[in-house]
């Protein structure tokens, strides 16, 4: 079965350009994919971190949805620790209304912060996720007149508005007990590969083994996020990799910065004392859509939201093109 192909987008910022140039290449490339046959458009929150823009995903969800006409817009994620669940149940709804059909919230139960930043963000912490994802649930279902509030919910009386149609809800995971837990409340499921490489198949087969239906999901549904870079040859997609390979050894050392451009990347993987991590898929578009295959086969991932990072948004358009057009070819010519 063809899996379904979305887009993870932490809108990078490289050195030498600045948050704003990010930004705007995040509009260029969701305004690219609503053009092509992805489903939905995931953005990401990081706090006190140079190497990304993305600081506040629903109001790039709602610049984004302004901007396009088809691809649903989600959060990749949500730090729920760092909110009030009545306000982002609201804001969720909000859009909702403005955007029926394209708005999605994929929650993290991390704060996406250093210690100090995740304090500064007043969030009551990840110790209290399960209560505040069971109070988030349950004010979208208020809201949307799935499941009214019974007389003794201790938010009785306290409306999630404007009601209306709900977001669809999703999990983000990156171990088999995060992904249980998914399983047990009933959402659907985001593996993050690119945190715990490798760790997809372990981490969906507990999500499916715990999975309980739910107003939200009837059945089990998970995607796995993961790092690609395609181009027309190996050869090129691996030097378009390089700046996500020395961004990755630098992080492993402890670094947060900037991304560096194709060729300072290369030289600086060069002088590095360490091999990079091994970071995604990289290849041409055929063999990256073949390896999503075998992946999906090996995992039972309906889904694969992709993160493809390249020094111009020329590329990384063309990246995400020539993998959704492989996919296409691939499983046509199999039907």
């Amino acid at each position: 079965m063809k899996p379904t192909l979305s887009i993870l987008d932490p809108s990078p910022v490289f050195k030498g350009r600045s948050a704003a140039d990010a930004l705007n290449e995040t509009r260029a490339l969701a305004v690219a994919a609503d053009g092509m046959n992805f489903r939905s458009y995931w953005v990401q929150e990081h706090h006190n971190a140079s190497s990304f823009a993305g600081t506040t995903p629903e109001i790039l969800m709602a610049d984004l949805a302004a901007r396009t006409s088809r691809i649903a817009l989600g959060s990749g994620g949500i730090m729920l620790p760092n909110y009030s669940p009545l306000k982002v149940a609201e804001w969720g709804q909000t859009l909702s209304q403005l955007y029926p059909g394209r708005i999605e919230i994929g929650l993290g139960r991390a704060t996406g912060a250093d210690p100090r930043t995740s304090a500064a963000l007043l969030g009551p912490g990840g110790q209290n996720f399960p209560t505040m994802l069971r109070m988030l649930m349950d004010w979208m279902l208020d809201a949307s007149g799935e499941v009214r509030f019974p007389d003794d919910h201790r938010a009785r009386g306290i409306a999630a508005n404007p009601a209306g149609q709900r977001p669809d809800l999703w999990m983000l995971c990156s171990s088999p007990a995060s992904a249980a837990f998914a399983g047990q409340m009933g959402v659907k499921l985001a593996f993050a590969d690119f945190l715990n490489p490798g760790g997809a198949k372990d981490a969906l087969s507990a999500y499916h083994d715990a999975f309980e239906p739910s107003p939200f999901c009837e059945k089990p549904y998970a995607g796995v996020g993961l790092v690609v870079v395609a181009a027309e040859t190996q050869a090129e997609a691996e030097r378009l990799s390089a700046p996500i390979k020395a961004w990755a050894l630098g992080r492993a050392t402890g670094k947060f910065t900037p991304y560096l451009e194709s060729d300072a990347a290369l030289d600086a993987l060069e002088r590095a004392p360490l091999e990079p991590p091994q970071r995604g898929i990289i290849g041409t578009g055929e063999g990256v859509a073949k390896r999503l295959l075998e992946t999906a086969q090996e995992t039972r991932a309906s889904e694969f939201f992709l993160l493809s990072i390249t020094d111009s948004i020329k590329t990384r358009i063309n990246s995400y093109r020539l993998i959704e057009q492989a996919m296409s070819e691939i499983t046509a010519a199999s039907a």
